[in-house]
């Protein structure tokens, strides 16, 4: 699902095992056996994201409506 998108920006909403239901950006580092290990935040803070959470994604765009590339 989000493979193809490993070193790029993707916005997600993801609720976590206590059910508490967020919405953010992310910069995916690799996507492994249902884990996304992504950077979040302004300061780059590593992350991990189990697929079965994420409720809805999309990439980040750019001021063009292209894809961010890294």
């Amino acid at each position: 699902m989000l493979g193809k998108y490993i070193g790029q920006m993707v916005e997600l909403v993801y609720m976590d095992r206590a059910g508490h239901i967020t919405q953010r950006q992310i910069r995916i580092n690799s996507v492994r056996e249902g884990k996304i290990r992504a950077s979040a935040g302004k300061e780059g803070a590593p992350r991990t994201f189990l697929e079965q959470g994420i409720l809805a994604w999309r990439p980040v765009l750019h001021n063009e409506g292209k894809e961010e590339i890294c």
